[in-house]
C-alpha cells in the first residue's frame, strides 16, 4: 500500500471495536475517504488525536485493492471552537454541514474547491453572530448543491426554461420532484409542490448567489430558516434518493424554542 498524505476533515466516525473505529474524512487531495483507524481508541495510541470541526493532516495507506485504507497519523493544523454565544447551535449547523457532504460526497473524488469552502463555512459558523448563522448554512448548503451537481433551479422553469420573475407578486411553486421552480404552465397533476412567497424566492435565490461573508450578514427567522431548509432537504430526498432526515437539523428543531436559537 501507497503512504500518503492529505488535509482533512472528519466526516464520521463508527466505532467497531473498543479500540478501533472507521473514520470518514473529506480530504483536500482525495475526496471522501474512509480510512480504518486501528487502536485509535486506545489510550494507549499514540496516534495524534482525532477531532471533530478540525483541520488535521492525514498520513495513511490508501489501499488500491481494499474498498478502505488504514489511517498512520494524525496532525492537528486548526481547530474551530464554538465555545461562544449560541454554541449548541454553531455545533449544529457545522455538523449539519459535516453530514450533508457526508451523504454526497462521491468516494475518492478529489473536491479541492469544496473543501476549501467547508474550511470556510466553519470559520463563520466559529466567529460570526449567531443571528447569521441559519443564512450562512443556507448558503452552504445551496452552494454544496450546486457544486455537486444538484443545483435548484430558482431563475427560471425547469419545464419550458421560462425566466421566473422573483419580484412578481404572485405565488410560486417548487417543485423537488423536477428540480426547482415550475411555471404555471408547466405544472403536473399529481406532482408535489411547495408554495414560495416573492419574499421566500428572492431570499433563496440572493443566498444562492451570496459569498459567505454577505450571508454573515443576512439575519433570518427560525421558522423561514426551517421551512427553507425543508424545501431543500425535500429536493435531496428526489434529486438525490436520499430519504432520511438531516439529523443535526432534527437536533436544531428542537433547539427553536430556547435561548440558543433565539
Amino acid at each position: 500500500m501507497p503512504l500518503e498524505k492529505s488535509e482533512a476533515i472528519v466526516l464520521k466516525a463508527f466505532n467497531w471495536s473498543e479500540s478501533s473505529r472507521t473514520v470518514v474524512f473529506f480530504s483536500r487531495d482525495f475526496g471522501k475517504l474512509a480510512l480504518v483507524d486501528k487502536g485509535g481508541r486506545s489510550l494507549k495510541s499514540k496516534r495524534g488525536r482525532l477531532l471533530p470541526f478540525a483541520r488535521l493532516e492525514l498520513t495513511f495507506y490508501n489501499s488500491e485493492k481494499e474498498t478502505r485504507g488504514y489511517l498512520a497519523e494524525i496532525e492537528l493544523i486548526e481547530a474551530y471552537s464554538f465555545d461562544k454565544e449560541g454554541t449548541l447551535g454553531r455545533l449544529a449547523y457545522a455538523s449539519a454541514a459535516c453530514e450533508l457532504l457526508n451523504l454526497l460526497l462521491p468516494e475518492k473524488q478529489a473536491q479541492g474547491s469544496l473543501y476549501e469552502y467547508l474550511c470556510s463555512y466553519l470559520k463563520f459558523i466559529m466567529e460570526a453572530d449567531r443571528q447569521y448563522l441559519p443564512s450562512l448554512f443556507l448558503t452552504f448548503f445551496l452552494r454544496s448543491l450546486s457544486q455537486l451537481g444538484y443545483h435548484p433551479s430558482l431563475g427560471f422553469c425547469g419545464g419550458c426554461g421560462k425566466t421566473v420573475n422573483a419580484d412578481s407578486a404572485t405565488e410560486h411553486h417548487f417543485c423537488p420532484q423536477r428540480g426547482g421552480l415550475i411555471c404555471g404552465a408547466c405544472q403536473i397533476a399529481g406532482d408535489y409542490y411547495i408554495p414560495l412567497s416573492p419574499e421566500d424566492l428572492r431570499l433563496l435565490a440572493a443566498l444562492q448567489a451570496a459569498s459567505l461573508s454577505e450571508a454573515a450578514a443576512v439575519p433570518i427567522g427560525y421558522q423561514k430558516t426551517a421551512f427553507l431548509q425543508d424545501a431543500l432537504v425535500q429536493l435531496l430526498s428526489y434529486q438525490a434518493d436520499l430519504k432520511a432526515q438531516l439529523k443535526s437539523l432534527e437536533f436544531l428543531a428542537k433547539l427553536k424554542n430556547s435561548q440558543t436559537m433565539e
